[in-house]
């Protein structure tokens, strides 16, 4: 391990506070969006990157390949534990039947 610290309990967040970064340093020095950061941090979406961008990556969160692979898989399955979106409400539809109706768009935010 380059940066020391157990990889099996590291996510991508836990990857870029190991490297003493912030999101907004880890997307201006990769050249992209803090949005994209924290969604791979949220398990909300998988890096994806060029070669270049790969490698610039690994250098920045001073971290090897496996455990880049490992912390996304981690912040992924985190994710997938986690109840999406907003919380569910019982309405009574008058014929005393409940329904569920969910609270969240058709975007699912």
């Amino acid at each position: 391990m380059i940066g020391g610290g157990d990889i099996e309990s590291m996510d991508m967040e836990a990857l870029r506070e190991r490297a003493g970064l912030t999101r907004g340093e880890v997307a201006t020095q990769l050249g992209i969006s803090e949005t994209s950061v924290r969604n791979w941090e949220t398990g909300r979406t998988e890096p994806t990157m060029t070669p270049q961008k790969f490698l610039e990556i690994l250098d920045i969160l001073k971290c090897t390949p496996e455990e880049l692979a490992m912390a996304s898989d981690k912040s992924i399955t985190q994710r997938h534990k986690r109840k999406p979106g907003r919380p569910r409400k019982l309405t009574n539809n008058n014929n005393g039947l409940n329904r569920i109706e969910t609270t969240e768009s058709v975007t699912g935010h």
